[in-house]
C-alpha cells in the first residue's frame, strides 16, 4: 500500500499547484512591488457569479446509490449476489497432494502406425487408408455436457447486478435553463480576447517581511465576439479565491484555503440563447502546523455540470454532473496517513425526444478508503467499491429497452497491521442486457461474474489458498418461454494451495468448461453445439520449487445438425494431453509427453456415409533415465490423412497422406547429441474415373541423417535424400 500512498500524496501535490498557480503569482507581487496589482476583484459582478456556483442542487451520489431490495423475477434488472461465502479452508494433507489424475493413455499408441515408406520405393496411399487413423479421432472424448453456471435461463440470471435504484439527475440540475444564464461581465482590461485581474491582500502584523496572512484573488475572462454586437459569441471565466497562513511568521505558509470556479458558455449563433455551458468549481484546504512537509490534512473537492441545448429552446438535449471528494489525514504528520478517501460520482443524462423527457441515463460511482490506525505505514484495511450502470428507456415507461452495467469490490483486510493482509476478496461483475418486447423481461441476456480470494491465516505473507472463479452466461430467449434459442455457458476456477504457508504451492490446479448451443426452434435438438474442457494441475510435495508433476489436458468438440435427425453433417474433435514427470524434484524432468489428435468429417446428405474426413495424430517426447538433465532420447511423430467420396460410393476420389517421423540420442547423456534423424513423406492421390485403381498422384520423401562421432558438437556425417514424383491426371 506504500505505492499507492505516494501516488495519493503526488495526486494532492499536482492539484493544489494546478489551484494555486496563480496564488504564487499574486504572491510575487506582494513581495516585490511594483507588480500591477488591481484591488476590488470580489467585487466584480463576473466573479461573483462563477464563485457562486455550488454544484447540482443535491449531492450527485444520491442519484448513483444502489438498493439492497432484490427485484423481482423476470425484471429487467439483475440484481446483486449476495457477498460470496468464506473461502474454504486450505487444510491439504500430504496423502491427498499425492493423488494425482490418472495419465491419460496414449492415443493409439499401436493402432495407428502407417507403414514407413520403402526405402526403394515409393510412398503408397495404402500405408495410410489402411489405418485411416481413424482408431485415433477423439470424436467421443469430449463430454456433451453443458457446465453449470447457474443460469440456464434469463430469469436465473437475477441476482448477479442490481443497477441504482434511481438514476435521475440530482435536484436542482433539471431545470438546465438557468443555468445557461449567463453572467453579468464586470470591468476588465482587454489583452486581445481576455483580461486578467487580481487583487492582494497581505497582514504583516510584526512588519517582518514575513505576512501571517496572505488572500488573492483573480479572474480571467476570455470573450469571444466576432460580430461586435456585445453578444460573445463564446466566453470563458476563472476565478481563484486563495488564503495563505503563516501564522508563526516564519516565512513558510503552514495552511491554505482555495477555491477556483470555472463557467463556459457557447452561443455561436449570437443571439443572447445559450446553446452550451459548463460550470465548476474545485476546493482546496490544507494544513501542515509544523511545517515539516507532511501536511496534516488535505481535502479536495470537484463539483461540475455540463449543458447542451442545441435549439435553445430552455430543455437541454445533454446534460452532465459530477462531484469529487478526496479527504486524507496525517495527524501524527509523519508522512504515513491514518485514513484516506476518495468518493466520485457521476451522472449524465439524454433527451432524444427534445421534450424535457430523459430516454437515456447513466451513472458511475466510486468510492475507497484506507485506514491505518496504528499509523506505521501498514494500512489495516483497504476497500475499493465502482458501480457504473446506463439504459435506455425510449417509451419513459420505467422499464428500459436496453440496459449494462458494471461492478467493481476490492477489500483486503491487515488487523494485525504487519504489511501481510490476512485475506484479500475481489469481485467484478459485467452485465447487459436487451428487452425488445418492453415488458420487464430481457429477451437477451449477457454476464459475466469473477471472484478471487486469498487467505493467509498464519499472517507470514504467504497466502495458504488462493482462488480465482469465473462464470459467464449469454442467453438467447426470444420467445420469453424460458427455452432459450442459444445458451453459451463458461465456468472456470484456479487455485493454489500452500498449506503449510511455506511460499511454495504445493498444488495447483486449473479447470475450465465452456459450452455453446443453438436451437432456434426450441424442440430440445441442437442445431449447432460446441464444448471445450481444460485441465491443469502441478504438485510439488517437496515444496523446492521443482515439480514433481505437471500435467495439461485439452478437450474441444463442435458439430452441426441443421436438419436434427441426429446425424451430424460436420463434427470436429480435438484432444491434447501434455505430461512431464521429475520424480525426486531436482530439477531434471526424466519423462515428458505430449499427445495431440484432432479429426474432422463432413456428412453433408446426413446419411451416415461421409463425403470428407480428415485425421491427424502427433507424439512428442524426451526421456533423461539417468536424471542428470541431458535426455538421452527425443523423438516426435506426427500422422495425417485425408479424403473426398463426394459421391458416397466407398471409392476416394482423392486422399492425401502425411507422415513426420524425427529423433535424436544422446546415449551417454553428455549433452551432445550422437545421431539425429528425419524424415518427411507425403503423397496425394486421385482416382478421376472412379474404378478403385489410381489414375494419377504425387509423392515426396525428404530424409535427413547425420552423426557426430567424436561428440564435439560438429556432425561428422551428414546425408540429405530427397526423392519426389509427379503424375498428370487425366
Amino acid at each position: 500500500m506504500e505505492a499507492n500512498r505516494n501516488r495519493l500524496r503526488l495526486g494532492i501535490a499536482i492539484a493544489a499547484v494546478a489551484l494555486l498557480g496563480l496564488a504564487a503569482v499574486g504572491t510575487t507581487s506582494l513581495l516585490f512591488p511594483g507588480t500591477e496589482r488591481t484591488r476590488g476583484v470580489a467585487s466584480d459582478p463576473g466573479y461573483a457569479a462563477v464563485m457562486a456556483y455550488a454544484g447540482p442542487g443535491t449531492d450527485v451520489a444520491e442519484s448513483t446509490r444502489s438498493t439492497d431490495v432484490e427485484p423481482a423475477r423476470g425484471h429487467a434488472y439483475v440484481a446483486v449476489e449476495a457477498t460470496p461465502g468464506d473461502a474454504p479452508e486450505a487444510d491439504v494433507s500430504a496423502a491427498e497432494l499425492g493423488t494425482l489424475p490418472e495419465e491419460p493413455a496414449a492415443a493409439g499408441d499401436s493402432d495407428v502406425t502407417p507403414n514407413p515408406a520403402p526405402e526403394d520405393g515409393a510412398p503408397s496411399i495404402e500405408d495410410w487408408q489402411d489405418l485411416m487413423l481413424e482408431s485415433s479421432a477423439p470424436f467421443g472424448d469430449a463430454s456433451r455436457e453443458m457446465p453449470d453456471a447457474g443460469a440456464g435461463t434469463v430469469g436465473a440470471v437475477v441476482g448477479w447486478f442490481a443497477p441504482p435504484t434511481d438514476a435521475r439527475a440530482p435536484e436542482g440540475a433539471r431545470d438546465v435553463g438557468e443555468l445557461l444564464a449567463p453572467p453579468t461581465l464586470g470591468r476588465e482590461t482587454r489583452d486581445g480576447n481576455c483580461s486578467v485581474r487580481e487583487s492582494i491582500e497581505p497582514r504583516d502584523a510584526d512588519g517582518d517581511g514575513n505576512p501571517e496572512y496572505v488572500r488573492y484573488r483573480s479572474l480571467r475572462a476570455c470573450v469571444q465576439d466576432a460580430d461586435g454586437d456585445g453578444v460573445p459569441e463564446y466566453a470563458l471565466w476563472i476565478a481563484r479565491d486563495v488564503e495563505l497562513w503563516d501564522n508563526d511568521s516564519s516565512g513558510t505558509f503552514n495552511a491554505i484555503e482555495g477555491v477556483q470556479g470555472v463557467r463556459e458558455i457557447a452561443d455561436p449563433n449570437g443571439d443572447g440563447a445559450i446553446e452550451y455551458l459548463a460550470q465548476a468549481k474545485w476546493t482546496l484546504s490544507a494544513r501542515d502546523d509544523d511545517e515539516d512537509g507532511n501536511p496534516e490534512y488535505v481535502l479536495l473537492t470537484f463539483v461540475g455540470e455540463q449543458g447542451l441545448d442545441a435549439n435553445a429552446n430552455g430543455v437541454a438535449e445533454f446534460y452532465r454532473a459530477a462531484s469529487l471528494r478526496m479527504e486524507r489525514v496525517d495527524a501524527s504528520s509523519n508522512g504515513f496517513p491514518e485514513s484516506a478517501a476518495v468518493d466520485g460520482n457521476v451522472y449524465q443524462a439524454a433527451d432524444e425526444g427534445d421534450d424535457g423527457t430523459r430516454e437515456y441515463e447513466g451513472v458511475l460511482r466510486i468510492e475507497a478508503s484506507t485506514a491505518d490506525g496504528d499509523d506505521d505505514g501498514h494500512n489495516e484495511t483497504t476497500f475499493v467499491a465502482v458501480r457504473g450502470y446506463e439504459r435506455v428507456d425510449r417509451d419513459l415507461d420505467g422499464t428500459p429497452e436496453a440496459e449494462r452495467g458494471i461492478l467493481l469490490d476490492v477489500e483486503v483486510l491487515d488487523a494485525t497491521s504487519n504489511g501481510f493482509p490476512e485475506s484479500a476478496t475481489m469481485r467484478l461483475v459485467a452485465f447487459a442486457a436487451i428487452d425488445e418486447t418492453d415488458d420487464g423481461r430481457p429477451e437477451w441476456v449477457r454476464a459475466a461474474q469473477i471472484t478471487g480470494n486469498a487467505t493467509d491465516r498464519d499472517d507470514d505473507g504467504a497466502p495458504e489458498l488462493q482462488t480465482l472463479t469465473v462464470r459467464a452466461v449469454e442467453i438467447l430467449d426470444a420467445d420469453q418461454d424460458d427455452v432459450p434459442e442459444f445458451l453459451a455457458v463458461l465456468v472456470g476456477e484456479t487455485q493454489a494451495v500452500d498449506a503449510d504457508s511455506t511460499g511454495i504451492a504445493e498444488l495447483a490446479t486449473v479447470t475450465v468448461r465452456a459450452g455453446a448451443r443453438a436451437d432456434a426452434d426450441e424442440d430440445g435438438l441442437f442445431e449447432k453445439e460446441a464444448y471445450v474442457a481444460l485441465d491443469g494441475l502441478r504438485a510439488d510435495a517437496v515444496e523446492d520449487g521443482f515439480p514433481e508433476e505437471v500435467r495439461l489436458a485439452l478437450r474441444a468438440y463442435e458439430r452441426a445438425d441443421a436438419n436434427e435427425d441426429g446425424v451430424p453433417e460436420m463434427e470436429r474433435a480435438l484432444a491434447a494431453d501434455a505430461y512431464a514427470i521429475d520424480a525426486n524434484s531436482n530439477g531434471a524432468v526424466e519423462d515428458a509427453n505430449l499427445t495431440v489428435r484432432a479429426a474432422a468429417r463432413t456428412d453433408a446428405d446426413s446419411d451416415g456415409t461421409y463425403e470428407a474426413a480428415a485425421f491427424f495424430v502427433l507424439w512428442a517426447s524426451s526421456s533423461d533415465a539417468d536424471d542428470d538433465g541431458n535426455p538421452e532420447h527425443e523423438s516426435l511423430k506426427a500422422y495425417a490423412y485425408a479424403y473426398k467420396d463426394e459421391d458416397e460410393n466407398g471409392v476416394r476420389e482423392e486422399q492425401f497422406g502425411l507422415r513426420l517421423l524425427a529423433e535424436r540420442t544422446d546415449a551417454n547423456s553428455n549433452g551432445v547429441f550422437e545421431v539425429v534423424d528425419a524424415e518427411y513423406a507425403a503423397v496425394h492421390v486421385h482416382d478421376v474415373d472412379q474404378d478403385g485403381m489410381q489414375d494419377c498422384g504425387a509423392w515426396k520423401v525428404v530424409a535427413y541423417h547425420a552423426e557426430d562421432l567424436d561428440e564435439d558438437g560438429t556432425w561428422d556425417v551428414e546425408d540429405l535424400t530427397i526423392r519426389a514424383h509427379r503424375e498428370a491426371c487425366p
